[in-house]
């Protein structure tokens, strides 16, 4: 799947993207609202039980998440995009010598129906081509999870609301 403008190049950064995508059928704002409203992923997410901290560009995030959906581990992140209702971008990493980094995007597409939601990791760094097809099968799965139970929150939160 192409990521579209802002993608990052394979070819010249050695970066490796893991992504999926789901249609839902709502507003932005209303998925925006689910996807930044950090106090409540414990209630719906699968894939990152805790999240914590500021809700803005620059913020450092501290992430509780699993690969496995069994053991979970702490990241820490820098959120670098913040734009409400369209793009939410963290980078973390070992990034001492360039080890491995992951910049998880989510962006969020007005269509029609509602909204088309990309969710994409990309692993960049000197381990990123060793350990890439590992990660991808373990992180497109735990997106794929992710992404459902977005959509099913925000139908959720949007029958609560109606």
């Amino acid at each position: 799947m192409t990521l579209g403008k802002g993608a990052v190049d394979t070819g010249r950064t050695g970066g490796r993207i893991s992504s999926t995508a789901i249609a839902i059928p709502a507003r932005a704002g209303m998925v925006w609202s689910v996807l930044t409203d950090l106090e409540a992923y414990p209630d719906w997410n699968p894939f990152i039980r805790k999240a914590e901290g500021q809700r803005r560009v620059g913020a450092r995030w501290r992430l509780e998440l699993t690969l496995n959906g069994r053991s979970y581990r702490t990241v820490r992140v820098a959120v670098t995009r913040w734009e409400p209702g369209r793009r939410l971008t963290w980078r973390g990493g070992i990034e001492m010598p360039h080890l491995i980094t992951g910049t998880h995007d989510f962006r969020i597409a007005e269509t029609r129906q509602g909204v088309d939601l990309v969710q994409a990791e990309t692993f960049a760094g000197w381990l990123a081509p060793v350990l890439f097809p590992w990660l991808r099968a373990r992180t497109q799965a735990r997106f794929a999870e992710m992404n459902a139970a977005l959509r099913d929150e925000v139908a959720r939160r949007t029958a609560e609301t109606a």
